[in-house]
């Protein structure tokens, strides 16, 4: 190191300097191209940025967070064993190295998801390493705040809460053999408090929440060979799937949560195209076969078409 010091005419300490600002900056626009992948749902080319960015810079846990999170970006779970194994590696080293509160809290959510569906117990001594519910940054932060920033904390956390609901109760019926009735259940209860929330119907970002709600209802509703019920529930689907499609930046307006703001660069997704091209595949489903010839089945294709990306 002093003979290249030496070489250039400069100290020892100006060439580490130098040296670390080329690894800050280099690893910044690894971010900053990971991120324009994420807005787009470019999965295979975000993995490909981090796996060069980790041949670089295999020690920077920046670096270890990002190439875990892309092995398996496209959310298949079980996780294939391959991607697993890559996974729980770069997991438990980045707990090891770091000390970042929020780069462990990361490394434990994505242990538990890649654990879940090979060995349980695993996945849940990772499930116990997360805090506490009552204790988060929403939560402090929005106890603790006042004025104006302390509305934009409540409203933030409010949001936070009120989507982790309508999740969580999506997920419930998943864990065993639930009615038909018990799942359109679950699925009106989370489209339910999402629209008491945004009370005027600007629902935002939260439209593809409640698109693909309304989808898993008309599948229920056409396991049940109900065909009213069913077109009811994908001419909402529809109808949402269209405004998430249309989305853009803008301001939530109800009274809940009217200090929020929803920017479209900000917003990350797995999957190319938008809600239009999702609900359009998933109406290839055998299970719709029975309403083809509904002339109001044919009008919610062409709307979702007219809207769709092409990809």
């Amino acid at each position: 190191m002093p003979k290249i010091a030496f070489y250039f005419d400069i100290t020892v300490d100006e060439l580490l300097c130098v040296d670390q600002v080329r690894v800050e900056d280099a690893i910044c626009e690894y971010q900053r191209q990971s991120k324009i992948c994420q807005h787009n749902g470019e999965n295979q080319e975000n993995l490909e940025i981090w796996e060069k960015a980790y041949t670089e810079f295999p020690q920077d846990c920046r670096v270890i967070e990002g190439l875990m999170h892309a092995i398996n970006r496209d959310a298949i779970y079980p996780c294939p064993r391959d991607k697993a194994e890559r996974i729980i590696a770069l997991g438990e080293e980045l707990l090891q190295k770091s000390t970042d509160t929020r780069q462990r809290e990361n490394a434990v959510q994505c242990l538990c998801y890649t654990y879940d569906g090979i060995d349980k117990e695993k996945a849940l001594y990772y499930a116990d390493m997360g805090g506490n519910f009552h204790i988060t940054r929403e939560h402090l932060r929005s106890t603790i705040l006042d004025g104006e920033e302390g509305i934009e904390a409540c409203q933030s956390y409010i949001m936070s809460l009120i989507h982790t609901a309508a999740m969580t109760a999506s997920s419930m019926i998943s864990k065993t053999q639930f009615t038909h009735e018990e799942t359109i259940e679950a699925y009106t209860f989370a489209i339910d408090i999402l629209k008491r929330l945004y009370s005027d119907d600007n629902v935002g970002f939260y439209a593809f929440d409640i698109s693909y709600y309304y989808y898993c209802i008309a599948l229920k509703y056409s396991d049940m060979n109900h065909t009213g019920k069913t077109l009811e529930a994908l001419e909402e689907s529809c109808r949402y799937a269209i405004i998430e499609a249309n989305l853009k930046d803008m301001d939530y307006t109800a009274p809940m949560v009217n200090r929020m703001k929803h920017k479209k660069s900000d917003t990350f997704k797995n999957y190319k195209g938008n809600a239009c091209n999702l609900r359009l595949k998933a109406l290839e489903d055998k299970k719709f076969d029975f309403l083809r010839n509904e002339k109001v089945f044919k009008k919610i294709v062409a709307d979702l078409e007219q809207y769709a990306e092409c990809v």
